[in-house]
């Protein structure tokens, strides 16, 4: 039984609840343009970095229409961005 409901917790854990909805992936998109603007703002060397990974979100963004895959792709760079301050 134990083992039952850790699997079933762990599969619920994985999937997500909510599909990524497209506010959530404005938000996420103002959030990575304003860490950009900070982390370049400190070291004006990594803008041409940053604008990188910036098009290479807008690149899966042009690719798919499909909300969780952009908003994963965000939330990678997002991540990325926060370690870099």
């Amino acid at each position: 039984m134990r083992r039952t409901i850790l699997a079933l917790s762990l599969l619920l854990a994985a999937t997500p609840a909510f599909a990524c909805t497209e506010e959530e992936l404005q938000a996420k998109s103002i959030s990575l343009a304003d860490l950009v603007k900070q982390i370049t703002t400190k070291d004006p060397s990594q803008a041409a970095e940053w604008r990188k990974r910036q098009v290479e979100v807008d690149r899966v963004a042009e690719r798919t229409t499909n909300f969780d895959e952009i908003c994963a792709a965000y939330d990678k760079a997002i991540a990325e961005a926060q370690a870099k301050q």
